[in-house]
């Protein structure tokens, strides 16, 4: 792969463990939140005050009345609905506790930069970094499929990065001075299975657009095979032709996105693209026993990426992202297998003769519309996040 020429930053000496949906994640984080002895970072965009989000939360408040400092930051948008009760019964814990950005944030509406990262980080010791909400939906039931996601476990050097960047975020000029996170790094720790990786964010307020970048890194380097899945799949006209180059210089590429969605105009507004996607041989699969959440990429099995990012210009220019680029072979030869078994067992493949005959006038003007107001709508978001210059 050309692309692991290019990768001078990616540092050495960590551990790593692939998470799922369900009780490989949550399993996880509640135990490193039990483990913490010093400090706790939680940056969420959901969590909600469900089952899956107050065992989470207990854990947090047990944590911080043991004399661990804990920082808690969600998103005023995505996490809206919390009770007073429990509000308070954090608060009373002495968890340091706020919502990011609650301007222009109504019932259904908000115009403003989002906390959209899923980050926790214990001690500066372990960090898990993905793409899960805290929510009922992302585990499992007796009756129900967890959504489909990922995240990962890192140990090691990189962990002083992100102490760095959750606490640029958390450390805001309003905070007093005793709530600030002053916490550091002195010696991390490296780890014999000596895992090369490295924490990338998107922040386009803060001209952070290393996510991206390194989206079309891949791309553009890609020799032989390519693995995307994507929940909220509208990447812009860059994307799209580096991903026709690719394909045109013999890539094989997978793309699996949602049957069913969420976000019903954010699926018809994908569908808008199926076309493009089919006619340039790129190979397209939709996952059917749950909602698609995954926001990950392998390519040819030596590079990955894990995180929150999507591929659109809202997580380009209205979000803050968080992800973990992987550059080792045995680790991403297992989660590309593992992706290629869902794609074998669970995902229908969409081929263009079977697009074409479904493919009404009614789909094409509603796809038209959908992609339309979305692309408005980023612009829009895009104008509202962007720093003004000084003149």
């Amino acid at each position: 792969m050309r692309i692991t020429k290019k990768l001078p930053d990616y540092k050495s000496g960590h551990y790593i463990e692939l998470l799922n949906s369900g009780e490989s994640y949550f399993g996880t984080v509640e135990k490193i939140i039990n483990e913490a002895k010093q400090f706790i970072h939680f940056h969420v965009y959901i969590i909600d005050e469900d089952k899956t989000g107050l065992r989470i939360f207990n854990a947090l408040i047990r944590a911080s009345e043991r004399g661990v400092r804990v920082y808690l930051l969600l998103d005023a948008f995505g996490t809206k609905y919390l009770s007073n009760d429990l509000i308070n019964r954090i608060e009373k814990s002495g968890i340091l506790f706020r919502f990011f950005s609650p301007t222009f944030v109504t019932k259904g509406f908000q115009l403003s930069l989002r906390l959209h990262s899923k980050v926790v980080l214990v001690d500066g010791e372990a960090a898990v970094i993905g793409g899960l909400n805290i929510a009922d939906r992302y585990n499992e039931t007796d009756d129900k499929r967890a959504w489909l996601d990922f995240a990962a476990l890192i140990k090691g050097p990189e962990c002083i990065h992100v102490l760095s960047v959750l606490r640029r975020v958390w450390n805001k000029k309003f905070i007093p001075k005793k709530e600030r996170s002053h916490e550091q790094i002195h010696s991390p720790v490296s780890y014999p299975e000596d895992v090369k990786l490295r924490v990338v964010q998107n922040n386009w307020y803060r001209n952070k657009i290393e996510i991206l970048r390194s989206y079309r890194s891949a791309f553009r380097n890609s020799a032989e095979r390519m693995i995307i899945f994507a929940s909220y799949f509208l990447p812009g006209r860059n994307e799209r032709r580096l991903l026709r180059s690719a394909s045109q210089r013999g890539v094989e590429i997978k793309i699996v996105l949602a049957a069913e969605s969420d976000t019903p105009m954010f699926k018809r507004a994908t569908g808008f693209l199926y076309d493009s996607i089919l006619e340039n041989n790129i190979r397209l699969y939709e996952y059917l026993p749950s909602n698609l959440h995954a926001k990950v990429a392998v390519v040819d099995g030596e590079w990955c990426t894990i995180g929150s990012y999507n591929l659109n210009h809202v997580s380009d220019y209205a979000s803050i992202e968080m992800n973990v680029n992987i550059l080792d072979k045995e680790f991403c030869s297992r989660f590309e297998k593992i992706l290629l078994d869902i794609i074998q067992n669970e995902c229908r493949q969409i081929t263009i003769e079977e697009y074409t005959r479904k493919r009404t006038l009614f789909s094409r003007l509603s796809g038209w519309i959908s992609y339309q107001i979305i692309r408005l709508l980023m612009r829009i978001m895009y104008q509202m996040t962007s720093r003004k210059k000084k003149h």
